[in-house]
């Protein structure tokens, strides 16, 4: 079966084409990409403009084309942090659905961290052992962790790199002043999150060893580090 996958992301909407089978890994058939900038076209009360929802509406249209010039059956469409945190969400949603068919599902920052994970855990395999996942988006930066295919904590943050860089670094190369007040910023939103529950946090970069025993040669290897998987968004 073909499937398409059409994510409405903060910097760009990414079709992807795939060909599933049931029991088999997906063999990639054609990928669709568009720099849309999304996060960049609210207004100051946070909302997606008419020029962005236009430009929206026209970017799903050619993606929606190029999925049925490749012969795809099923198209499995979603939205990010841009579209998620729109004030007018609902009315944008509306309009896409009216001028294009296309019925985008809008993901919650824990729906999207968690779906990450899963692809990293699928790419790198059980062998990998625990995962650390950053997944470094446009609006949004998604954190999770575990050992299996569903994450111990899968969290997101209005931490993504379109939206720090508009916000804090309006120079280039940045003053280091707004570096330094970026920092703040980022520490606040972390303490915000886990300063009042310090046991959902994710895990730190100083990792404990084991217990060594004479007894045991195995017992003297370091403790095993989790794996750390970063993306960013393109």
């Amino acid at each position: 079966m073909r499937l398409g996958v059409l994510d409405v992301g903060s910097n760009t909407v990414h079709l992807l084409v795939v060909d599933a089978h049931p029991g088999a890994r997906p063999l990639p058939a054609h990928s669709h990409k568009a720099d849309l900038r999304l996060a960049q076209l609210l207004d100051p009360a946070g909302a997606i403009g008419p020029d962005g929802v236009d430009r929206l509406v026209a970017t799903v249209r050619d993606a929606v084309e190029a999925a049925e010039d490749k012969g795809v059956e099923e198209v499995l469409p979603f939205a990010t942090s841009a579209v998620r945190e729109a004030t007018n969400a609902d009315d944008v949603l509306a309009r896409v659905r009216e001028e294009t068919g296309v019925d985008l599902k809008v993901l919650s920052g824990e729906e999207e961290a968690k779906l990450t994970f899963l692809a990293a855990r699928r790419w790198f395999g059980w062998s990998a052992g625990k995962l650390f996942l950053l997944d470094i988006g446009g609006g949004s930066l998604e954190v999770a962790y575990g050992m299996d295919e569903e994450p111990d904590c899968a969290v997101s943050l209005p931490l993504g790199a379109g939206r720090l860089t508009a916000a804090w670094l309006p120079t280039d190369p940045p003053d280091p002043s707004d570096v330094k007040a970026l920092r703040r910023h980022v520490r606040a939103q972390i303490a915000a999150r886990w300063g009042s529950s310090p046991a959902s946090a994710p895990p730190t970069t100083s990792w404990p060893r084991r217990r060594r025993s004479s007894s045991s040669p195995a017992s003297r290897e370091p403790h095993a580090r989790p794996t750390v998987s970063t993306y960013s968004a393109n």
